[in-house]
C-alpha cells in the first residue's frame, strides 16, 4: 500500500470518526434540541396570536389615460406648435401617478379630510404603489390595523389625487389662457390691424396696381392699333405712290392744249381773232380738259401721300414713345405687385396667427370647465374592506420560529460540547 492510499484511508476514517460523533451529540441533546424547538415555536405562536397587531391592506386600482387636446398635425409651424405645446396638459404616466400619490398635499388632504392621528410621514410609509406589468394600471394599497381604516385611506387617496390633478390641470389651463389671451391675441390684433392698415394705404395711393394694369392694357392695346395701322398704311403708301407713277406716265403722254383744223372757206370772216384762216381752213388752240382732270388727280395723290407720310412719321414716334413707356409700366407693375404681395402675405399671416389663438382659447375654455382628470384617471375597482389580515402570517412566524430555534438549539449543543472537550484536554 501505498502512500497516497493510506492517507484516503486515514482521512476517510477521520471523516467517519466525525460524524459518528455528530450524530452521537445529536442524539445525546435530542431532548434538549426538541424544548428549545418547541419553546421557540410557541412563543412564536403567543406573539403571533395575541401580542402582535393585525394588519390589514386594502388596495384601489387606477387606470391613467392621457388627454390629447392638441393632436399632431402634418406640417405644423413654429407658431402653431409653440400655441399646442402651450396648450398640452401635464404629462401623467403609471410612473408619476406613483410618485405624485405619496406627494404632501395629496397626504395633508387624505389627513384632514379622515381626521387621522397621522403625519405625513407616517401615513406615507403605510402605502404601497405598483404599476401593474405591461399595463397603465396602478394599485394603491394602504395598510392599517383597522380594515375599515384602511379601505377609506385608500379611496379616500384616489379621491383626493384626482382632485389635486384637476386642481393642477385647472391651474395650468388658466395660467395658459392668461398668455394666450391677455398677452399673444392681444399682440397679434394690434399687430393684424397695424398690417391692414398698411395694406390699406399702398392699395389706396395713385398709382396703385389696379391703376397701372388699366393704364399697361390700354397703351398695349393702342401700340397694337397703332402697329396695325402703320401696316396698313404702309401698304396704302406703296399704292399711292403706284398710282402717283401712273398718273405722271399719263401727264407726260398727254398734251395739255387740243388744236383743231376745220374748213372754214366762205363760212368765217377772214380778220376773225384767234382763228388762223389759211388755205380754206381753220386751226384752233384749247386747253385740254384731260390733261387738266389728270393734273388735278396727281395734285391731289401727291397732298394725300404727304399726308400719309406725316402720318405715318407721327405714328411711328408714337409707337417709339409706347415701346418705351410700356416697360417702365411693366416694371413699376411688378415692383407694386411684390410690394403688395409682402403687405398681403403680413396680414393674412396675422389672420391666420389670431384664428389660431382664438381657436385655442376657446379650446382652453371648454377644456377648463370639465374635470379631466375624471377622464384621465379612470377607477378600475374601488378599495374593499379587506376580511383577513396580511400580517402577521401565524402560520409562517410559527415555521420561522421552528428552524431558528432549532439552528440555535443544535449550535448551542455543539457549542457546549466543544468546550467539554476543551477542559477535558486541560
Amino acid at each position: 500500500m501505498n502512500e497516497i492510499e493510506t492517507k484516503t484511508i486515514q482521512n476517510y476514517d477521520y471523516e467517519e470518526i466525525d460524524l459518528r460523533d455528530i450524530f452521537k451529540t445529536l442524539n445525546k441533546w435530542k431532548y434538549a434540541i426538541i424544548a428549545v424547538t418547541l419553546i421557540c415555536m410557541l412563543l412564536s405562536g403567543v406573539l403571533s396570536f395575541y401580542v402582535m397587531d393585525s394588519v390589514y391592506e386594502a388596495t384601489t386600482v387606477v387606470s391613467i389615460y392621457q388627454a390629447q387636446l392638441s393632436p399632431d398635425k402634418q406640417g405644423s409651424n413654429d407658431i402653431e406648435d409653440t400655441v399646442n405645446e402651450l396648450g398640452e396638459l401635464p404629462y401623467i404616466s403609471a410612473v408619476s401617478c406613483e410618485q405624485q400619490i405619496k406627494s404632501p398635499a395629496i397626504l395633508e388632504a387624505v389627513i384632514k379630510e379622515l381626521d387621522l392621528p397621522h403625519t405625513r410621514n407616517g401615513l406615507k410609509s403605510a402605502i404601497k404603489t405598483e404599476q401593474v406589468k405591461n399595463t397603465n394600471m396602478v394599485n394603491i394599497t394602504v395598510s392599517n390595523n383597522d380594515p375599515k381604516l384602511a379601505a377609506s385611506i385608500a379611496n379616500t387617496l384616489r379621491e383626493e389625487f384626482i382632485i389635486h390633478i384637476n386642481r393642477i390641470n385647472k391651474k395650468k389651463m388658466a395660467q395658459s389662457l392668461d398668455i394666450l389671451e391677455k398677452e399673444w391675441l392681444h399682440k397679434e390684433e394690434s399687430e393684424l390691424d397695424i398690417a391692414s392698415e398698411k395694406l390699406k394705404e399702398y392699395k389706396l395711393q395713385s398709382r396703385s396696381i389696379d391703376y397701372l394694369s388699366s393704364q399697361l392694357n390700354n397703351k398695349r392695346e393702342e401700340l397694337t392699333g397703332h402697329q396695325s395701322w402703320l401696316a396698313l398704311a404702309v401698304i396704302d403708301r406703296a399704292a399711292q405712290d403706284e398710282g402717283i407713277k401712273q398718273l405722271k406716265e399719263s401727264l407726260d403722254n398727254t398734251s395739255p392744249v387740243l388744236t383743231t383744223v376745220n374748213t372754214a372757206n366762205g363760212i368765217l370772216p377772214a380778220d376773225l381773232q384767234g382763228i388762223d384762216i389759211k388755205d380754206g381752213t381753220v386751226n384752233s388752240e384749247h386747253i385740254n380738259e384731260a390733261y387738266i382732270s389728270l393734273m388735278d388727280s396727281y395734285n391731289k395723290k401727291l397732298t394725300a401721300l404727304a399726308e400719309l407720310n406725316v402720318q405715318i412719321e407721327a405714328t411711328r414716334q408714337e409707337i417709339a414713345k409706347l415701346e418705351k413707356e410700356i416697360p417702365d409700366l411693366e416694371a413699376e407693375l411688378i415692383t407694386n405687385q411684390i410690394d403688395e404681395k409682402k403687405l398681403q402675405n403680413e396680414v393674412s399671416r396675422r389672420e391666420n396667427v389670431v384664428n389660431l389663438l382664438t381657436s385655442k382659447i376657446a379650446e382652453l375654455k371648454m377644456t377648463e370647465s370639465i374635470n379631466l382628470a375624471d377622464n384621465n384617471i379612470i377607477t378600475v375597482s374601488e378599495a374593499p374592506i379587506p376580511e383577513a389580515p396580511v400580517k402577521p402570517n401565524k402560520m409562517l412566524n410559527i415555521a420561522i420560529a421552528a428552524i431558528l430555534g432549532l439552528m440555535l438549539a443544535t449550535f448551542s449543543v455543539f457549542l457546549i460540547e466543544y468546550l467539554r472537550e476543551d477542559e477535558g484536554a486541560a
